[in-house]
């Protein structure tokens, strides 16, 4: 972990110039790893449930970013289908650390990594519910956020890590053991049987999702790529533009670095597509949800979608699937994006993607389809 710190910080030299920021950001990692190995020590001791503690049918969102996930996130465990993680507590997923830091979160806010997003693209804070993935990010330094934010930027860096039986295939046990553990942990914190946990990475490698989890339930998400990629590219670069110079990185090194950030978006559609049509995983297990039928009638989706979980729907449950149904009717994105600002065009996008237009039905009102 401290060789990909290492590493990272001399790619920030080279390409945004010298900042004494990741300096300090290195000494606050070390202190908050140390401060979260005590925590996890203690938890066993202070928290004896946690060994009677079971994750069963876990409900896992998955889906490229910008593709719905997180509303449906958000909408299912605001109404009460199951418990999953805000940002300060994927941070500190310790029994531990979450007791002591709890009655002073509000105050932590200015500290919070969320500052650097741009709300209008993506609204959050510490005590937003939040995509899983952060937990590999913050306990290992290493992932997909890792390489998005910065090995691509290294003209050096390896495509394995988009290869389904490379890189991601290889740390799967090491990621899946740790989520496994975290959800544990949630569970007995919130007092609950279900969890549902946002990891769009498990796109990237789905069968080693169901090995881990054998009795997991997943949402696939899919939305037209011609919405998806420019709003995830703007997304990303957003987060860099917020935090360091972009505008004076030389164009080649930021066309080969969207480039790199394009491939990873593609490899994450490829990925599940490819494993779902050719019949590896267990399509009982799997429930696709289209974002155009969600946007357009969103009580029939998530009916779907609760019978697909079982959850009965009923009194509070059954009101709000109604009256979000009417706004999702009215809804209208206000996100305009040039695709020349990422030296792409439709042509490309339509011909690279057209494997999702032509699985999924995106643009055709079909039904949801079924491999």
């Amino acid at each position: 972990m401290i060789g990909r710190l290492f590493r990272v910080y001399g790619i920030i030299l080279r390409t945004f110039g010298f900042t004494v920021r990741p300096i300090f950001t290195f000494f606050l990692i070390m202190g908050y790893r140390a401060f979260s190995a005590v925590s996890l020590a203690l938890d066993p001791l202070l928290f004896p449930r946690l060994g009677r503690q079971r994750v069963v049918k876990p409900v896992f969102i998955v889906g490229n970013p910008r593709s719905g996930t997180t509303f449906l996130h958000r909408f299912m465990v605001k109404h009460g289908l199951g418990c999953s993680f805000q940002l300060w507590q994927l941070l500190f997923p310790s029994l531990t650390s979450r007791t002591v830091l709890a009655p002073i979160v509000h105050r932590l806010e200015g500290l919070s990594p969320a500052k650097f997003h741009v709300s209008k693209a993506h609204e959050t804070s510490l005590t937003s519910v939040e995509t899983d993935d952060v937990l590999v990010f913050f306990r290992y330094v290493d992932g997909l956020f890792l390489y998005g934010y910065f090995l691509a930027w290294d003209p050096d860096a390896s495509l394995d890590i988009l290869d389904p039986e490379g890189y991601v295939a290889q740390t799967a046990e090491r990621d899946f053991g740790w989520l496994k553990g975290c959800i544990r942990r949630n569970l007995a914190w919130y007092k609950q049987d279900r969890a549902i946990a946002k990891v769009f990475t498990m796109a990237l490698r789905p069968e080693q999702t169901f090995r881990a989890f054998p009795d997991a339930r997943m949402l696939y998400m899919v939305r037209d790529p011609m919405d998806v990629v420019p709003s995830a590219l703007s997304l990303v670069t957003g987060v860099l533009k917020q935090r360091y110079p972009w505008d004076r990185v030389p164009e080649e090194v930021r066309r080969r670095y969207v480039e790199r950030l394009y491939l990873g978006f593609l490899a994450l559609y490829r990925n599940f597509h490819d494993a779902w049509v050719s019949g590896r995983l267990p399509n009982d297990q799997i429930h696709i949800v289209r974002y155009d039928l969600m946007m357009t009638d969103f009580e029939r989706v998530m009916t779907g979608i609760c019978e697909f979980v079982g959850q009965p729907v009923d009194g509070e449950l059954a009101q709000a699937i109604r009256a979000t149904a009417q706004k999702q009717r009215k809804y209208t994105s206000e996100h305009k994006y040039d695709l020349s600002e990422y030296w792409l065009t439709e042509e490309r996008i339509r011909r690279d993607y057209a494997f999702v237009y032509e699985t999924y039905g995106i643009g055709r009102p079909a039904e949801v389809p079924v491999a």
